[in-house]
């Protein structure tokens, strides 16, 4: 099989960042795994705090990629000099945003966790965590602006970098302080917040620092503008990256409202949801270095206004997901039971995981297709698109999902059969937008087809 340059382009910027996800998925693993052998509602704690916190942080994650797509378009038309702007601009205004979200989870975590029906012990265990992980979205701005530079810029290894450094770190800090090792105290849940944040900052310094100072930059990014905001230039950022930041919000709302079915059906059924969907991180942080790089490439081919390659190049993207998903699947499918017995002993929660994680293997190829798709659509210049039918995800979600929570005798299968259902219909919507363009829709084409 000859290997073009194009999918050279692809796999170099994709393998830096699927290692440091697996990384981070590790960290993620070992994280569960250590305190699911201390105290399985630790699970139920984890489950309900991921939802507000993944809420705020991918809310924040994703209107970086405004970042992103403005950068990697003008390195594509090589204006530098408005790439470096953007870049400028984006590390204040994306802070502001990390300020607020930061003031909503510290101060508002017990009021949020109340709302959900949670209640103790397993409601203390989730403000104590919480408030001690909100600090890692303080610094968001910083890290996601950094990252999202990078990455528009085509440079991914010094991501990787940071994130196998700040990983490595967390996982000998969990053991410390989790368990209470040597000098250190037990800490139990608040030691594995503790650990995750400050390996979290530990990593910022990193990428910031090779933003100011490596000749590879093909602008020259000037510390003391980076405390300088211009509104103006940020506000083109906006129009790009809050469209995403909807997107996002959205899905965590259903996500949230899920949550809340879930605690009515039992006290298990959150810790059922969160170490199956931890295990699903795995394929989801190996394709998702492929839809970064398709991110980067199509709005770099979009910039050179070579539509056809933007196309190709995220075609190619998707492929290789596909390859992912039906690897890890026949793993979920085939042992189910050995791969969730390493994240807890309790041998009577892996017996009511396995039907859950054998049946996420159905929802991996239509789940890919809106993960991998989603970005190289965003990087075309049309980042409305994937909000809209993330409105109709959401409420098609949380309708669908109460009528077969309160309405029949599924219980937690009823949450994954809506996950199956939303993702196979917005994966179909989505995969005609991209490859077919918008006249499917009734609306100009995006691309301009050759006849």
């Amino acid at each position: 099989m000859v290997i073009n340059d194009e999918t050279k382009k692809i796999f170099k910027l994709a393998l830096p960042l699927i290692l440091q996800q697996m990384f981070t998925q590790i960290l993620i693993w070992a994280d569960t795994a250590m305190l699911g052998h201390v105290n399985s509602q630790f699970f139920s704690a984890l489950a309900n705090v991921f939802v507000p916190f993944d809420l705020v942080s991918s809310v924040l994650y994703a209107m970086c990629t405004g970042t992103t797509i403005l950068v990697a378009q003008k390195i594509g038309a090589k204006d530098f000099d408005a790439a470096r702007k953007y870049s400028e601009a984006s590390y204040i205004g994306n802070s502001f945003f990390s300020l607020i979200a930061f003031s909503i989870l510290f101060f508002g975590s017990k009021t949020i966790f109340t709302l959900m029906g949670i209640e103790s012990p397993i409601l203390e265990f989730s403000v104590s965590y919480v408030r001690i992980i909100a600090f890692v979205v303080l610094a968001i701005g910083i890290t996601g602006t950094s990252t999202s530079i990078l990455q528009g810029i085509g440079i991914t290894k010094i991501i990787m970098v940071g994130g196998i450094v700040s990983n490595i770190l967390n996982i000998i800090l969990d053991w410390l302080l989790i368990f209470g090792v040597g000098p250190f105290p037990e800490m139990g849940i608040e030691g594995a917040a503790l650990a995750t944040t400050i390996s979290n900052y530990v990593a910022i310094p990193i990428a910031l620092i090779y933003i100011i100072k490596s000749k590879r930059i093909p602008f020259k990014v000037r510390l003391k503008n980076l405390i300088k905001f211009k509104a103006k230039i940020y506000k083109e950022v906006l129009i790009f990256g809050l469209p995403s930041g909807g997107e996002y919000l959205l899905w965590n709302i259903g996500c949230f409202v899920l949550l809340i079915y879930m605690n009515q059906l039992s006290a298990d059924a959150p810790g059922i949801y969160n170490l199956v969907l931890s295990i699903e991180f795995l394929p989801i942080m190996i394709y998702t270095g492929f839809a970064n790089a398709g991110l980067t490439l199509v709005g770099q081919k979009t910039g050179e206004e070579n539509h056809k390659a933007a196309l190709r190049v995220g075609s190619k993207c998707l492929n290789y997901a596909f390859i992912v998903c039906g690897i890890v699947a026949i793993f979920f499918v085939a042992i189910p039971g050995p791969i969730l017995s390493c994240f807890t002993n309790d041998k009577e929660f892996v017996i009511k995981c396995v039907p859950y994680l054998r049946f996420l293997a159905l929802i991996l190829i239509p789940k890919s297709i809106n993960n991998v798709i989603g970005p190289s659509i965003r990087a075309l210049g049309d980042t409305n698109w994937m909000l809209y039918t993330q409105i109709f995800g959401t409420i098609f979600t949380c309708a669908f999902a109460y009528v077969l929570v309160f309405y029949t005798d599924l219980g937690v299968l009823s949450i994954f059969i809506t996950f199956l259902a939303d993702e196979l219909i917005r994966g179909i919507i989505n995969a005609l937008r991209f490859f077919k363009g918008r006249e499917v829709f009734g609306l100009k084409p995006f691309v301009k087809r050759e006849n």
